[in-house]
């Protein structure tokens, strides 16, 4: 009765997964620099948070079908901008095509996606910069 039980279990375990969410599923870890190479700070905006650092910056987030990963630049001697991180499909969440139901499951679970590993953020210098900014 064991050995059914334990099927059983591994069963439901692979129907109510896909692809993605069994190979892809946890944290995904990019790299942010400044486009000129500098310290800016910024306010960096994960599907679980949001949090104050400095470029250059190792991000670490989840994906979210519902939410991306977001870089603002709040530097008293840069323009203000904000940087969406490009996410794309994961190979595999292609081989759902084989179970079906992988094509529902990892958009929820946000496991179809892979951020970009690099991440570079356009940083412009304000024109008048005040007296702190260092040149």
């Amino acid at each position: 009765m064991t050995q059914l039980r334990l099927i059983a279990l591994l069963s439901v375990a692979v129907v109510l997964s896909g692809c993605g969410t069994m190979f892809n599923s946890g944290s995904q870890t990019m790299q942010a620099n400044s486009s000129n190479g500098k310290e800016v700070k910024v306010n960096i905006t994960t599907p679980s948070g949001t949090y104050m650092s400095k470029l250059p910056a190792t991000i670490v987030a989840e994906p979210s079908t519902f939410k991306g990963v977001s870089i603002q630049v709040l530097d008293d001697c840069y323009d203000p901008s904000i940087t969406e991180v490009n996410r794309g499909i994961t190979m595999s969440y292609w081989a759902n095509i084989f179970n079906g139901w992988g094509f529902i499951i990892d958009p929820l679970t946000g496991a179809m996606w892979k951020y970009n590993n690099m991440v570079s953020v356009t940083v412009n210098e304000k024109r008048e910069k005040p007296a702190s900014c260092k040149n």
